[in-house]
């Protein structure tokens, strides 16, 4: 190893050149970006991806060819566990709360972290904004007056068009997560009902809701709930959990919000049943299976709303997080978390980073792949 260690970044979005020139970013952290850049390539010998998407090819040539120690990504460079056993990297660092585009190899001893705190807010605001948009069928009725269709005859009777108000629903979060948890705060000085589920009750929150109600199981909150939000993480456990048993045990025209990953809902399962009427419920995304989203289930969604006009149906371009300032306390969680790794002599260095709760919990307890590193240093 040479003096310095190798770090790969898969994409340039990370540079003051980048992320850090975006005008409606503050002007602190745009300054704390450049400043933790400069620092990353004194550090380091630093290659970077020209562009914003390498495909999974690019990205496995670069490592062939450069061969790096640290690699740091995002949500959209998928990194195989197979090129992580063929690499010597002994940490990664993506620059997202989820990291569920990282296999972890069959050792799991390549440390990574995330950027988890920073993102919570901005996603629960945009949760709200999808449940209020669809609630009062902001979409559709914005279509009805840029298309030209309203007129005299309709003028301000839209009885056709009712829309309801949130402070008599039954809100359901499912994962009382950062972003549940936000969701809860901003919607209960509202008078909803809200329910949730989790792994575990978290008793600390009776005392600041006192109204609020924990259920053990998936099944009470579908069928009570008059709108469900997801906010679970993907892992092995939680892929496809929201199937057709729980779809079917919705309310008539309840409504289903995901911002979490696309994955953890079995989307055929819910077209299928839309497609055959056995449901009738509305439902805003922002994440799918597959981004951008596959153009056949785009169609199938086309179709749906097509038949039933009244279905209220929000799809967006996976967004949640896209704030400016975001964006860019993520982006500075991720460089001091490679600098910190860099300059780490010990396991001790490492219990301030962000690290995936996975390795966090075992951070003492396993054999890690930078310690080959430190005895290098």
């Amino acid at each position: 190893m040479s003096a310095k260690p190798k770090v790969y970044l898969t994409s340039n979005v990370f540079s003051p050149e980048a992320i850090g020139s975006n005008d409606k970013i503050t002007q602190s952290i745009k300054e704390r970006i450049s400043n933790l850049w400069q620092q990353l390539n004194d550090a380091a010998i630093l290659k970077v991806f020209n562009g914003r998407f390498p495909t999974e090819n690019q990205i496995q040539e670069d490592i062939t060819t450069f061969n790096p120690d640290i690699l740091g990504c995002h949500l959209s460079h998928p990194i195989s566990s197979e090129l992580l056993e063929h690499s010597k990297i002994f940490a990664i660092s993506t620059s997202t709360a989820g990291y569920n585009h990282i296999q972890r190899t069959l050792k799991d001893d390549i440390l990574i972290t995330h950027t988890p705190g920073v993102l919570h807010e901005t996603v629960a605001d945009y949760t709200i904004a999808l449940i209020m948009a669809n609630l009062r069928n902001i979409i559709d009725l914005h279509n009805y007056v840029w298309e030209g269709l309203w007129t005299l005859k309709d003028k301000w009777d839209l009885d056709q068009n009712l829309s309801s108000v949130i402070h008599n629903k039954t809100l359901g979060i499912i994962g009382m997560g950062e972003i549940g948890k936000e969701i809860l705060k901003r919607l209960y000085p509202w008078g909803v009902k809200i329910v949730y589920y989790d792994l575990k009750k978290f008793d600390d929150l009776d005392d600041l809701y006192p109204h609020i109600e924990f259920k053990q199981n998936l099944e009470e909150i579908f069928r009570e709930a008059d709108i469900i939000s997801l906010h679970i993480p993907l892992n092995k456990e939680t892929e496809n959990l929201i199937n057709h048993d729980l779809l079917k045990l919705m309310k008539q025209n309840s409504l289903l919000i995901n911002t979490a990953r696309g994955r953890v809902l079995k989307l055929d399962d819910l077209l299928s049943l839309l497609e055959k009427t056995e449901i009738k419920i509305n439902f805003c995304f922002d994440v799918f299976p597959e981004e951008p989203i596959d153009p056949k289930t785009l169609n199938r969604i086309q179709k749906i709303k097509e038949r039933h006009p009244d279905i209220r149906i929000i799809l967006m371009p996976h967004n949640a997080s896209a704030d400016a300032d975001t964006r860019g306390k993520m982006d500075i969680l991720f460089l001091e978390d490679i600098i910190q790794i860099i300059k780490s002599s010990c396991l001790n260095d490492l219990q301030h980073i962000h690290l995936i709760p996975e390795h966090r919990n075992k951070l003492f307890e396993k054999k890690w792949l930078i310690t080959n590193y430190w005895e290098k240093k």
